[in-house]
């Protein structure tokens, strides 16, 4: 952080890249609530479902270890191979717990903050005067209270539902050893899914408490949103001089067209618009180059250099400088003006070729609807820049 960035206020929402930032350093929203709540209603699911199952595999497993053929074996290299195959056997009756269990720990790392992987390793954290101070701060005093919401809330549930099933637990008692196990499982079994309810309460409140407290903590200060702004989008003068040099290549690329105009139209002084009409493809004449003040001054000079005539027409020279783009045909309402300038032309070159009469200077007819589309009055033949 920089000296500016001291005692402002962090009152702006973080932007794109710093979330972004943050996730790539592993600092996104986390509930370990919700992974809680989903990896034990994930369990406790498994064990309503397959409990009678569990329970049986069990106690035949069970009834084998404490068979009198395995405890009167004196061979004690038989023990690991009958350790190898209690366990393996174990292991094959809780597989479906173990992966719905790991399933459901992966979905709910992925559904708040996405899957990250960062291996940062922030020394800060070390500094047991940041350590009592976390000891200490917001984020503590809530994990406390969701820590004795949570005893509270499922120790209640807990309680209730033990006192609605005393009547089936001393009736255990009263069964064979084989019938009182698997209905211990059945009621171990619902007893583990109606105690894990209140967890999906309890994730719901968390959930959106980690998610404004992480938002919070990436709030940013005026003055880095405003750095970011000139990293991502480059200073203010880095980007007008690009600009200025993209538009003087423009104009080199369009001063080296106006030699091969046919004409160039001018207002006489602050308009000037390079003309070409290419009979072979046909079409309307197009602008090659055009330009106000400075620019139509160059635009001049360089007609004159290569013995392109110029021709003043104040109207007709701002509304094609109005209605036209470079490398684009005139429009259709400037065609008759154009038609009469071009005419003037042919004329001319052709005086200049064989003599005669002198041809006489033409008075376009401008098309007066099409001058008010462009914001020209009718009879605005005023030699003026626009503004």
């Amino acid at each position: 952080m920089s000296a500016s960035d001291e005692g402002q206020e962090r009152t702006e929402q973080p932007t794109a890249k710093k979330l972004e930032d943050a996730r790539r350093q592993g600092q996104v929203p986390r509930s370990r609530e919700l992974s809680t709540m989903l990896v034990t209603l994930a369990s406790a699911t498994v064990l309503y479902a397959l409990g009678s199952e569990l329970a049986q595999g069990f106690m035949h497993l069970l009834s084998y270890g404490l068979s009198p053929s395995y405890l009167n074996t004196r061979d004690p290299a038989r023990l690991p191979a009958l350790f190898h195959s209690f366990l393996v056997e174990g292991l094959w009756l809780t597989w479906p717990l173990l992966a719905v269990s790991f399933l459901a720990a992966l979905v709910a790392a992925v559904m708040l903050g996405g899957f990250t992987f960062s291996l940062s390793f922030k020394p800060e954290k070390l500094n047991p005067i940041s350590g009592i101070g976390r000891m200490f701060s917001l984020q503590s005093a809530v994990e406390l209270g969701k820590s004795v919401l949570k005893v509270l809330f499922i120790g209640g549930v807990a309680w209730v539902l033990l006192g609605s099933l005393t009547d089936d637990i001393l009736g255990l008692s009263l069964q064979s050893p084989e019938a009182a196990l698997q209905g211990s499982g059945g009621i171990l079994a619902w007893f583990f899914l109606v105690v894990s309810l209140p967890l999906v309460l309890i994730a719901a409140i968390d959930v959106p408490w980690q998610m404004w407290n992480h938002h919070k903590q990436l709030r940013m200060t005026r003055q880095e949103v405003m750095d970011e702004h000139k990293e991502s989008e480059g200073r203010p003068e880095v980007k007008s001089r690009i600009r200025e040099m993209q538009q003087a290549a423009a104009r080199r690329r369009m001063m080296e067209k106006v030699p091969k105009a046919d004409v160039i139209i001018t207002n006489p002084t602050h308009y000037a618009v390079a003309l070409r009409y290419d009979e072979a493809r046909g079409g309307a004449p197009v602008v090659v180059a055009k330009g106000i003040d400075e620019v139509a001054a160059r635009i001049r000079a360089v007609a004159g250099e290569h013995k392109v005539p110029l021709v003043a027409s104040p109207r007709l020279a701002r509304a094609v400088y109005a209605s036209c783009e470079l490398d684009q045909e005139i429009p259709a309402g400037l065609y008759l003006a154009v038609a009469q300038i071009l005419t003037y032309v042919y004329q001319l070159k052709q005086w200049e070729a064989m003599g005669g009469t002198f041809p006489a200077a033409p008075e376009p007819v401008v098309d007066e609807q099409f001058l008010k589309g462009h914001g020209m009055a009718p009879g605005d033949n005023q030699d003026q820049a626009s503004s």
